[in-house]
């Protein structure tokens, strides 16, 4: 049995609403016409997707991988089907597909979508890793990306597309309690954190995973990971309890109970980058001019970056207006 398009959809809707019952509705199917389809494709993989619970159904670390590379497959293909739409009916409306991985300027972008390109209609996609978006670039599933990249990354050349890196270096901060002894200070060692609990985000299908755990190694440890979770709220509650210690973007916005502090000597640090394909380089041109404005806004509201910032302007030549107050 090969697995196609309907498995993928039902795995797919089983891991984002983690419920058989919802996810027969979501794809309208009754429950034991999912349940039987998902023992099937069970059986053919030899592995086990899915641990029912009395909270309801999650994935295992197997599934969870699953249920990523379908998420991507099928954005594939419902872009395919799009864009072969506007050709079978070529007066609609343009389609403008930008895929952005899940940060802190996100939040602000959304209020300018709109002005990227008025006269398509706006697909957006929004990935939490950097994994996804060059992939469907060069495919032509996507026109425009943003998306982070470790800065030792060294990224495959893809033909036909344009590439800007709009901030050379970010620091990365980590997150701890405002309760932790180590918030007293103003910068932490890499290998200070090594007896501490991590928190990862499982739907990190990009290089940084590996190349955090990299870092980690040449510091002379590997990071202890007993929570996972891609909910920032979520996230935020753990660390604040000091229950973990996570990485941030050195743009998040302040958190009630949070500390972020630089990592001495700024060990790990990651690219801001902006692609394109040819036909959109006007709408890639204004989300450009949007992202500078939105990423100046968001280092001025964090005082440990903004320091920083100011101190490296080498890092930010894209960027170059100063930061002030």
């Amino acid at each position: 049995m090969d697995l196609g398009p309907h498995h993928l959809r039902m795995i797919e809707a089983i891991a984002a609403t983690g419920s058989i019952s919802k996810a027969a509705a979501r794809l309208g199917l009754t429950q034991p016409a999912v349940s039987t389809m998902l023992r099937r494709v069970e059986g053919h993989l030899g592995v086990q997707l899915f641990v029912r619970s009395p909270e309801g159904v999650r994935p295992t670390p197997v599934g969870a991988e699953v249920a990523t590379r379908a998420r991507a497959a099928l954005s594939g293909i419902d872009d395919l089907n799009a864009a072969l739409a506007q050709r079978r009916h070529p007066s609609a409306m343009p389609l403008l597909r930008v895929g952005v991985q899940a940060c802190p300027a996100l939040t602000r972008l959304g209020d300018h979508l709109g002005s990227l390109s008025p006269e398509a209609r706006l697909h957006l996609r929004v990935d939490p890793g950097g994994g996804c978006i060059p992939v469907l670039l060069a495919s032509g599933a996507l026109d425009i990306g943003l998306f982070q990249e470790p800065v030792d990354y060294d990224p495959c050349p893809r033909d036909g597309l344009r590439r800007l890196v709009l901030v050379e270096r970010e620091p990365v901060l980590v997150g701890m309690s405002s309760s932790s002894p180590l918030a007293a200070r103003t910068t932490v060692g890499l290998g200070e954190l090594a007896d501490e609990d991590w928190l990862d985000d499982p739907l990190d299908d990009g290089p940084w995973p590996a190349y955090f755990r990299a870092v980690c190694a040449a510091a002379g440890f590997q990071p202890r990971v007993r929570y996972w979770s891609s909910d920032w709220q979520v996230s935020s509650s753990l660390i604040r309890s000091g229950h973990a210690v996570a990485v941030y973007h050195p743009t998040a916005a302040p958190r009630d109970g949070v500390t972020f502090r630089r990592i001495t000597g700024d060990p790990l640090g990651q690219r801001v980058v902006l692609g394109w394909r040819p036909e959109a380089e006007e709408a890639a041109g204004r989300l450009r001019g949007v992202f500078n404005d939105v990423y100046l806004d968001l280092v001025r509201a964090q005082p440990v970056y903004r320091e920083w910032w100011d101190a490296h302007p080498e890092a930010h030549p894209a960027l170059p207006v100063p930061v002030r107050g």
